[in-house]
């Protein structure tokens, strides 16, 4: 420490400003990168768990469609009364004729229907199709595993199998057959569905191209779709998962690699559908922002110790002379040497200090005061050289921010997703894009009451499909108030609070109501704003808090500060008579209240 203590002011001023620059770009940068890969992880974990839920849920409607058509089958009385006839006395009605019946019903119960490979009807007397496909000849179905499978378990009336070769018809393709047992005029009757595991993957591919595989193994562990033994370790890891749970994403180890899975169960079924997706190629990206961060930080770091060199010498340059004239004058006691230096800036005022002191000395304990005076105010002009200079860096580095680059990518990717008719990607993109230019809103602080319920509606679309059937909301808004004025961004702060803090946590759909309107109060007149939801409301003693807090204008360890930051705002824009009041029941609903004064023009 002695050591530094001796050093040059150059050299201290110049060590320091370069520390203080590496902790900086180090920290700085660290935590950035950080940041990028903790929010890219858990973004791909909710959207890749939304997808995979929704086709579980496209499957599960497939399954049901085709289950649900297979009993409309078997109750229309066009196949119920004939099927039933030849049951009772296969001689009683011509097979041929029955045969053509049901070769007609088939056909119009897969006509469309790209998953069903096949359908045949088999019953203890004979078989029926539709004879677009060639049968096994040395297949019997009341000799087969199928049938089987029905007498060991005399109470079930549908069997799913794995994906293997048809065993009815001829072909080398892999189907998935399902059958289903009805009890007709005393006797079984079997309706074998076999579905095509080429279309249900082509289907998964096409749709879900952004995984770099999906597999689905059934109830048992057999394979359905891409599923073999190498993977029954990655089902291992979710056990715990059923059909009633939504999906879940874990990072797994798949043959040597590291990847992020994602697991359903769907319904009835108990089919397990998987979709993986190398983590390195979901932070590869990262790591290349993560060498552009360090090579940025280097070349930052590299010349700004070139600037802070060269501006430190600059700067301490008059320094080193004036100090070297007050050492001469200080050994020899010759006052006649002067300090030359143009500017008024502190080494100015040193100078000037020095040459008064020289012409002067025996003046100066006589204005000494004057003298400190006129330090002071210097000292306060370079204090509002520094604060404009700052203001003027904060301008620059706003001014390098531009929009109109964010609304532009958020409108093409509304049209993309419009044209590749996923209506819900353009929904939040859009809503996304209004949400922003709102936000922004062209550098004001002041926008009208219209705006900011626009502001509000498009951050409802974007929960709204985030949530789906979940979250309900109303508006009521008194004619003429959207014309108003306000301080942007006070409304959307406390809808989010009631989604996050009431409607997510409760069971069941919530419910948001948001109104505006004109009231007067004690002689005033006002605008009241109201946000109120049916959620899990708050307990007494957080109430109590949270009160405190708005009344002090402090928010304790672990609060949230939205709340807060709405009502402080309020009151510094309004007054401490206005400003955001709450009111809760706990495991009824919470309401936020909102007065402020009524303003006619963005001035007001």
């Amino acid at each position: 420490m002695k050591v530094f203590g001796n050093l040059r002011f150059r050299t201290k001023l110049i060590i320091v400003s370069v520390m203080i620059l590496i902790f900086n770009s180090v920290i700085s940068g660290g935590l950035y990168y950080n940041r990028a890969y903790g929010d890219t992880l858990r973004n791909y974990y909710s959207s890749s768990e939304d997808m995979v839920s929704q086709m579980k849920m496209q499957l599960s409607g497939e399954m049901r469609s085709i289950t649900g058509r297979v009993y409309a089958i078997v109750n229309n009385l066009s196949f119920y009364t004939p099927m039933s006839q030849y049951l009772q006395n296969p001689d009683s009605i011509s097979y041929v004729k029955l045969m053509g019946e049901m070769s007609d019903v088939i056909s119009e119960f897969y006509q469309g229907d790209r998953y069903v490979h096949s359908v045949s009807i088999e019953t203890e007397h004979g078989s029926f199709d539709n004879f677009t496909r060639i049968r096994e000849h040395d297949f019997h179905f009341m000799e087969s595993f199928m049938h089987d499978y029905f007498l060991e378990n005399p109470g079930e009336t549908i069997c799913r199998y794995p994906a293997m070769k048809s065993p009815i018809f001829k072909g080398s393709e892999l189907v998935i057959p399902v059958v289903y047992r009805f009890r007709i005029s005393q006797q079984d009757l079997y309706i074998v569905v076999s579905l095509q595991q080429s279309e249900i993957e082509k289907f998964l591919k096409d749709t879900y191209d952004s995984y770099d595989s999906i597999f689905i193994a059934d109830a048992k562990g057999e394979n359905v779709l891409g599923y073999d033994e190498d993977k029954a370790a990655i089902l291992a890891g979710f056990e715990e998962l059923d059909e009633e749970m939504k999906a879940l994403c874990r990072e797994v180890e798949y043959n040597g690699e590291n990847y992020l899975a994602t697991l359903a169960v769907m319904s009835g079924s108990g089919w397990k559908i998987c979709a993986l997706k190398k983590a390195d190629s979901l932070v590869g990206d990262l790591k290349q922002l993560r060498i552009f961060i360090l090579i940025l930080m280097l070349v930052s770091v590299a010349v700004s110790i070139v600037l802070i060199v060269i501006v430190v010498r600059g700067m301490t340059a008059p320094l080193g002379r004036l100090s070297e004239l007050m050492n001469r004058a200080s050994k020899s006691e010759n006052f006649d040497k002067r300090f030359d230096y143009p500017y008024t800036d502190e080494i100015g005022a040193l100078g000037q200090s020095f040459n008064y002191m020289t012409d002067k000395i025996d003046h100066l304990i006589g204005e000494l005061g004057a003298n400190i005076e006129e330090l002071r105010e210097e000292k306060e002009r370079v204090k509002l050289v520094e604060l404009q200079k700052r203001k003027a860096e904060l301008k620059a580095l706003q001014a390098q921010i531009n929009p109109h680059f964010l609304y532009n990518t958020l409108n093409a990717i509304t049209w993309q997703a419009t044209d590749s008719e996923v209506p819900e990607i353009a929904v939040l993109s859009n809503s996304l894009g209004k949400f922003y230019r709102v936000s922004l809103s062209g550098g004001r602080e002041v926008i009208t009451i219209g705006e900011e319920l626009e502001h509000v509606r498009n951050y409802l679309r974007i929960q709204g499909i985030r949530y789906k059937d979940k979250l309900q909301y109303e508006m009521d808004i008194e004619d003429g108030v959207e014309s108003l004025y306000t301080i942007k961004l006070i409304i959307q702060p406390l809808v989010e609070n009631a989604i996050y803090h009431g409607i997510k946590p409760k069971e069941g759909i919530g419910h948001i109501k948001i109104s505006v309107r004109r009231l007067v109060q004690a002689g005033k007149r006002l605008l009241q704003i109201l946000v109120e939801d049916d959620g899990e409301g708050i307990k007494e003693d957080r109430l109590i808090v949270i009160r405190r807090g708005l009344t002090s204008g402090y928010a304790g360890q672990g609060d949230g500060y939205g709340i807060y930051n709405v009502n402080e705002r309020l009151k510094l824009g309004y007054g401490d008579d206005y400003g955001l009041t709450i009111d809760s029941v706990s495991h009824k609903g919470t309401r936020a209240i909102i007065l402020m004064p009524i303003m006619t023009t963005e001035e007001g």
